[in-house]
């Protein structure tokens, strides 16, 4: 492990004028296939979805959450935090990791069965993020992931989702140190 390690607790971030237009998601409601592998569970799109990055195009690899939210903003954690891994077009081992804070609501009945379908436009916030270079939260902790917060939190109104992200979400690996990074700010 390096000095470029992740989550972080995001503070004092630089104001970047136009950083807003550096990013571009192309995410659609699609059909998910669920697997629990080695780190938790993974929910892989049957279709093509991308977010398009400082001029690079990455394609959606798979989706996975965590609780509590493993980046923290000003030194506050927040209560879930879904990752959507992106994996660059032409060159395999760099990664965008796309993370969104998520508001479950209240508890309600389910039997926490991954859901096949997932609007996935209706679980990005829009406008407004934070960017910084780091690491991947998990296997091996390689740093090559460019990283994208959302600022906003997004409510979830699927309850089978709720359901499933409270039942099998990863745990939250612990805020690492910033060292000698910068994060980006949009306004």
């Amino acid at each position: 492990m390096g000095d470029q390690q992740s989550p972080i607790n995001i503070r004092d971030a630089v104001v970047v004028p136009q950083l807003e237009d550096e990013l571009a998601v192309r995410w659609r409601a699609d059909q998910f296939s669920a697997a629990e592998e080695g780190h938790g569970w993974r929910l892989r799109p049957k279709g093509e979805h991308s977010v398009r990055l400082s001029g690079h195009e990455f394609r959606l690899d798979n989706i996975h959450f965590h609780r509590p939210g493993e980046h923290w903003i000003d030194g506050r954690a927040r209560g879930a935090e879904m990752h959507a891994v992106h994996l660059r077009a032409d060159d395999g081992l760099r990664a965008c990791v796309v993370a969104v804070f998520l508001d479950l609501g209240e508890p309600g009945a389910s039997d926490a069965k991954p859901p096949s379908g997932i609007d996935l436009p209706t679980l990005f916030p829009g406008e407004g993020f934070h960017r910084y270079e780091g690491s991947l939260t998990t296997g091996e902790f390689d740093e090559v992931v460019s990283w994208v917060v959302m600022k906003d939190p997004v409510q979830v109104e699927d309850p089978a989702l709720r359901a499933f992200v409270r039942a099998h979400a990863d745990r939250a690996r612990p805020v690492q140190p910033l060292n000698r990074r910068f994060v980006l700010t949009t306004r």
